[in-house]
Protein backbone atom coordinates (compact mmCIF):
# COMPACT_ATOMS: atom_id res chain seq x y z
CA UNK A 1 0.00 0.00 0.00
CA UNK A 2 2.86 2.36 0.80
CA UNK A 3 4.26 1.91 -2.72
CA UNK A 4 0.98 3.02 -4.29
CA UNK A 5 0.90 6.12 -2.12
CA UNK A 6 4.37 7.06 -3.37
CA UNK A 7 3.36 6.51 -7.00
CA UNK A 8 0.23 8.65 -6.61
CA UNK A 9 2.24 11.40 -4.88
CA UNK A 10 4.79 11.32 -7.74
CA UNK A 11 2.08 11.61 -10.37
CA UNK A 12 0.49 14.52 -8.50
CA UNK A 13 3.84 16.32 -8.41
CA UNK A 14 4.37 15.86 -12.14
CA UNK A 15 0.90 17.16 -12.92
CA UNK A 16 1.54 20.30 -10.86
CA UNK A 17 4.73 21.25 -12.75
CA UNK A 18 3.03 23.11 -15.63
CA UNK A 19 1.09 25.25 -13.18
CA UNK A 20 4.32 26.31 -11.46
CA UNK A 21 6.12 27.26 -14.64
CA UNK A 22 3.37 29.33 -16.25
CA UNK A 23 3.22 32.00 -13.53
CA UNK A 24 6.40 33.70 -14.68
CA UNK A 25 5.94 37.27 -15.83
CA UNK A 26 8.88 38.09 -18.04
CA UNK A 27 10.19 41.21 -19.71
CA UNK A 28 12.74 41.17 -22.48
CA UNK A 29 14.89 44.25 -23.03
CA UNK A 30 17.64 44.72 -25.56
CA UNK A 31 19.58 47.09 -27.77
CA UNK A 32 19.05 47.22 -31.52
CA UNK A 33 21.61 45.08 -33.36
CA UNK A 34 22.65 43.13 -30.25
CA UNK A 35 21.91 39.63 -28.97
CA UNK A 36 19.21 39.32 -26.33
CA UNK A 37 18.28 36.24 -24.30
CA UNK A 38 15.14 35.15 -22.50
CA UNK A 39 15.60 32.51 -19.77
CA UNK A 40 12.55 30.60 -18.46
CA UNK A 41 12.05 27.55 -16.26
CA UNK A 42 10.83 24.39 -17.99
CA UNK A 43 10.52 20.64 -17.42
CA UNK A 44 11.40 18.96 -20.73
CA UNK A 45 11.83 15.49 -19.23
CA UNK A 46 8.07 15.51 -18.60
CA UNK A 47 7.38 16.91 -22.08
CA UNK A 48 6.69 20.45 -20.83
CA UNK A 49 8.67 23.21 -22.47
CA UNK A 50 8.27 26.65 -24.01
CA UNK A 51 7.45 27.18 -27.69
CA UNK A 52 7.27 30.42 -29.64
CA UNK A 53 3.72 31.20 -30.75
CA UNK A 54 4.23 34.66 -32.23
CA UNK A 55 7.54 36.41 -32.84
CA UNK A 56 7.39 40.23 -33.12
CA UNK A 57 9.20 42.03 -35.94
CA UNK A 58 11.62 43.51 -33.38
CA UNK A 59 13.26 40.08 -32.88
CA UNK A 60 15.00 37.47 -35.03
CA UNK A 61 15.01 34.00 -33.46
CA UNK A 62 18.44 32.33 -33.37
CA UNK A 63 18.24 29.34 -31.03
CA UNK A 64 16.75 27.68 -27.95
CA UNK A 65 18.48 25.32 -25.56
CA UNK A 66 18.15 23.76 -22.10
CA UNK A 67 20.61 23.87 -19.20
CA UNK A 68 20.12 20.89 -16.89
CA UNK A 69 21.06 21.39 -13.23
CA UNK A 70 24.15 19.55 -12.03
CA UNK A 71 22.32 18.22 -8.96
CA UNK A 72 19.77 16.34 -11.10
CA UNK A 73 20.69 12.64 -11.42
CA UNK A 74 21.19 11.35 -14.95
CA UNK A 75 17.94 9.94 -16.33
CA UNK A 76 15.78 11.57 -13.64
CA UNK A 77 12.33 12.77 -14.69
CA UNK A 78 10.88 16.09 -13.57
CA UNK A 79 14.05 18.02 -12.79
CA UNK A 80 13.56 21.69 -13.60
CA UNK A 81 15.80 23.16 -16.27
CA UNK A 82 16.43 26.60 -17.66
CA UNK A 83 15.36 27.07 -21.26
CA UNK A 84 17.19 29.91 -23.02
CA UNK A 85 15.90 31.61 -26.17
CA UNK A 86 18.45 33.70 -28.07
CA UNK A 87 17.37 36.48 -30.44
CA UNK A 88 18.85 39.37 -32.37
CA UNK A 89 17.19 42.68 -31.50
CA UNK A 90 16.66 43.90 -35.05
CA UNK A 91 14.36 46.92 -34.64
CA UNK A 92 13.69 49.53 -31.95
CA UNK A 93 10.27 49.59 -30.37
CA UNK A 94 7.81 47.99 -27.98
CA UNK A 95 6.23 44.64 -28.77
CA UNK A 96 4.95 41.39 -27.33
CA UNK A 97 6.46 37.95 -27.70
CA UNK A 98 3.88 35.18 -27.30
CA UNK A 99 5.04 31.87 -25.90
CA UNK A 100 3.25 28.60 -25.26
CA UNK A 101 4.11 26.40 -22.29
CA UNK A 102 3.07 22.79 -22.63
CA UNK A 103 3.68 19.52 -24.38
CA UNK A 104 4.10 19.94 -28.12
CA UNK A 105 2.10 16.76 -28.72
CA UNK A 106 -0.78 17.68 -26.33
CA UNK A 107 -2.53 20.90 -27.38
CA UNK A 108 -4.87 20.65 -24.38
CA UNK A 109 -1.85 21.31 -22.11
CA UNK A 110 -0.89 24.58 -23.83
CA UNK A 111 -0.90 27.83 -21.85
CA UNK A 112 -0.14 31.09 -23.64
CA UNK A 113 2.10 33.65 -21.93
CA UNK A 114 2.99 37.10 -23.21
CA UNK A 115 6.43 38.66 -22.73
CA UNK A 116 6.77 42.43 -23.03
CA UNK A 117 9.63 43.31 -25.40
CA UNK A 118 11.50 46.64 -25.36
CA UNK A 119 14.25 47.24 -27.90
CA UNK A 120 16.20 50.52 -27.59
Amino acid sequence: MNRYTMIIAGIAMLLSLPALATHQKQRLEGVEGQLVQLVVASHPTTGYQWMIKQLPKQLIFISADHQHPENCPKGAVGCPTQQTFTFIAQQKGLAELQLIYGRSFDKASWKVETVAVTIK
